[in-house]
């Protein structure tokens, strides 16, 4: 919100100084022809370098909100990337994500749409946090589909790891291969952190085990 008013403000400030050399301003009887069109272009140039963060996350939410009706086959998924101000007010500020069933938004906190993005653009070589904010993005869409068991959620997001991946055009073997680290690198070591990541963890989420789905393009196969 801040990023818009800040933009509208130097967006009339340059209307402003047009608009007046054209226009007399109120109490004077003719424009003022020493405004300087070239000032005015520059404070309209602030003003779209100060829309281009909201406008990217706009955008990138609707791309999220696409690939998330794709990903968990429900088509009232929406999703929303917190600013730091609505992580502050959410009442689910510890949560890095969550997701209201009936309505199907999901909510990702800041600033895990970032790192998300940076994943999507570097795909090969994703640091730990870029790949916890694929698998949040994927364990939200699992919830929309219908889960709310978390350790059951957990592992259908990370059989669809790779899909997930896809929907952002990275490659099969890629998708794959990050989502194998995750699986054994982080995964793994849930069970040993406490309860609140335990809840997350099911040893039964393993090829052949009871929780797999056997899907074509599980991170297994």
């Amino acid at each position: 919100m801040l990023w818009w008013i800040a933009s509208a403000f130097f967006a009339w400030l340059a209307f402003r100084e047009v608009y007046y050399r054209y226009v007399p301003r109120p109490g004077y009887p003719l424009p003022n022809p020493e405004s300087s069109i070239a000032y005015g272009v520059v404070l309209a140039l602030v003003s779209l370098a100060l829309a281009y963060t909201p406008i990217r996350y706009w955008l990138f939410e609707r791309s999220l909100t696409q690939k998330a009706r794709v990903l968990s086959e429900n088509t009232i998924a929406h999703v929303h990337c917190n600013t730091i101000a609505d992580t502050f007010f959410d009442r689910n500020v510890f949560a890095v994500g969550h997701a209201q069933f009936e309505t199907g938004r999901i909510v990702l906190q800041y600033p895990w749409c970032a790192r998300l993005m940076e994943h999507i653009r570097r795909p090969e070589r994703p640091t730990d946090e870029q790949l916890f904010a694929m698998q949040i993005f994927a364990h939200e869409a699992m919830h929309i589909r219908g889960e709310r068991d978390e350790a059951k959620t957990e592992c259908q997001a990370l059989q669809r790891f790779a899909r997930a991946s896809a929907l952002f055009g990275i490659p099969d073997d890629v998708g794959k291969a990050n989502g194998l680290n995750y699986y054994n690198n982080y995964y793994q070591s849930r069970a040993q952190h406490g309860e609140m990541s335990s809840q997350y963890y099911s040893a039964e989420c393993a090829p052949g085990k009871a929780l797999d789905e056997r899907l074509p393009d599980s991170i297994w196969r």
